[in-house]
């Protein structure tokens, strides 16, 4: 659930820029961030788990909105320094005023945030993700339906309310969306009084972990461009490919979600290479892959077992 500010914190939105290129961190907080390998270029991710300061928020199922959020935070993280992105959190410490403070105090040109919630009503049919930009910006909205839809496809069972305005919401503003320097969104991951999205956001964290670190990346990348700054490194998760039984560890790659293999396997799968010339590839440390799913249209059945993190190629006979 939402808070909201009603007194604004010196210089906000693009001009704030400006004055968002000195670092200034404070001691006490060192242990939250993960520093860039070149601080004059690399752009960094700002990541908050709502309801900080003991604020538990919303309540329902034996759980609280604060405790699911930081949970959900933590794999976020995990998940994205993995892929060597330059990620900061947000102490859990701190409440709303304190957080935008923090942030407009630490990030600088290039940088984006975003702040996860989970949404509560008492009507608990509802259900659903939605993400909040601040209202008539339309490069926000865009991004907003960027990172909205790599959660959506991370975890398919969760149903979407869209990308709205903060004006949409029930206080009519968002001080995460308006009074942070750098480019900010606020994005609900579903509603804890909803009994399916509950189970999915604690049964299945890591899918959500992985929707919210493409969704970050593929904003944070755009953001670079547009300021003509580094743009996050690529770096892959790897994954292991279990082809007809034989398994090969860590041989595979998510690519935005998606399990790849090495084009080598072809041979191993009686597929020519030549066939699949027009299917997309990607290249990742001088490594063709392609992609699993592209492969069933060759009579491979493609399946994923999510307890050894591989994919499942089997011939048909």
């Amino acid at each position: 659930m939402q808070d909201v500010i009603e007194n604004g914190f010196g210089i906000t939105g693009e001009v704030g820029y400006l004055l968002a290129n000195v670092e200034k961190i404070n001691p006490q907080n060192l242990l939250c961030l993960v520093q860039p390998r070149d601080k004059l270029q690399m752009v960094r991710i700002f990541l908050s788990a709502g309801h900080g300061a003991g604020d538990p928020g919303a309540s329902a199922g034996g759980t609280t909105e604060s405790a699911q959020l930081m949970k959900m935070r933590d794999a976020a993280v995990k998940e994205m320094r993995s892929r060597g992105l330059d990620i900061l959190w947000v102490p859990d410490t701190l409440d709303l005023k304190q957080t935008i403070h923090w942030i407009n105090d630490n990030s600088r040109r290039g940088d984006v945030a975003l702040e996860i919630h989970a949404d509560a009503l008492s009507n608990t049919k509802v259900r659903g993700a939605s993400i909040y930009y601040i209202d008539s910006n339309t490069q926000r909205r865009t991004d907003a339906e960027l990172v909205l839809q790599a959660l959506l496809k991370a975890v398919p069972e969760l149903p979407s309310r869209g990308a709205k305005p903060d004006t949409a919401t029930g206080v009519g503003r968002l001080g995460f969306c308006r009074q942070i320097d750098i480019p900010s969104m606020l994005l609900e991951l579903g509603f804890l009084t909803n009994p399916e999205d509950r189970a999915l956001m604690q049964n299945k964290r890591q899918d959500f972990a992985r929707g919210i670190a493409d969704g970050l990346q593929i904003w944070s990348q755009k953001e670079a461009i547009r300021k003509g700054m580094a743009p996050p490194p690529i770096r892959y998760p790897v994954i292991s490919v279990k082809l007809n039984d034989q398994l090969y560890t860590n041989q595979g790659i998510l690519v935005n979600g998606n399990a790849a293999i090495p084009v080598v396997f072809l041979k191993s799968l009686k597929i020519d290479e030549k066939i699949v010339e027009n299917v997309p590839k990607t290249t990742y440390r001088d490594v063709v892959y392609i992609p699993a799913i592209e492969l069933q249209k060759f009579n491979i059945a493609v399946a994923w077992d999510n307890s050894i993190r591989s994919v499942v190629l089997r011939s048909k006979p």
